[in-house]
């Protein structure tokens, strides 16, 4: 009987041991008594053009769009679990290199696209890219300072009606080039 029970317990019954890319995750406990959580990651499209949060692993390239009015940006998503379904995200990107500078600053108050762990996700945030408070000389756009660069992205998720941070995340990235911003070899 003993050995039943031991076979038991290391068989991982109800647990979810990464799957399904989220390790840790249990199905036996209850969606309200897991600690929230809150995962930055990119933001791409679905087939029928809706956006969609995708993986932003650590130090991966992460381009500054250069937007149609102008100015720059990069796209990011959180994905959120254990809280409300509507919350509010601050979007930070930092400069680490320049004693953390901010570079972007974007509060949203949102409503999660829900999923089947507990929690949901949204995407398609738009950090604003500006560098005048860092810039040098004539070289002062994102562009000319950043490509290159490690840039720290800060996600903080409150519930509503919280002043108090529920869950929050950060990323090291490298700021890439727009290909509209790539300089012309000529060829």
């Amino acid at each position: 009987m003993f050995l039943l029970l031991l076979a038991a317990c290391g068989s991982g019954a109800g647990l979810d041991n990464g799957a399904n890319g989220q390790a840790g995750d249990t199905s036996a406990v209850p969606c309200d008594e897991r600690a929230p959580t809150a995962t930055i990651g990119g933001s791409g499209v679905d087939d029928a053009g809706i956006p969609v949060w995708t993986e932003m692993p650590e130090g991966s390239d992460q381009t500054m769009v250069h937007g149609p009015q102008g100015g720059w940006h990069i796209l990011g998503s959180v994905d959120v679990q254990s809280t409300d379904q509507v919350v509010n995200v601050e979007y930070v990107i930092q400069w680490p290199a320049h004693d953390d500078a901010q570079l972007s600053y974007g509060n949203f108050y949102v409503m999660l696209v829900p999923d089947d762990r507990c929690g949901g996700y949204y995407a398609g945030m738009l950090g604003i890219l500006d560098v005048s408070a860092v810039a040098d000389g004539e070289r002062d756009t994102p562009p000319e300072l950043l490509a290159g660069e490690e840039l720290r992205l800060v996600m903080n998720v409150t519930q509503r009606g919280d002043t108090a941070i529920t869950a929050s995340d950060e990323r090291l990235v490298i700021a890439a080039l727009d290909p509209a911003d790539e300089p012309d070899t000529g060829l």
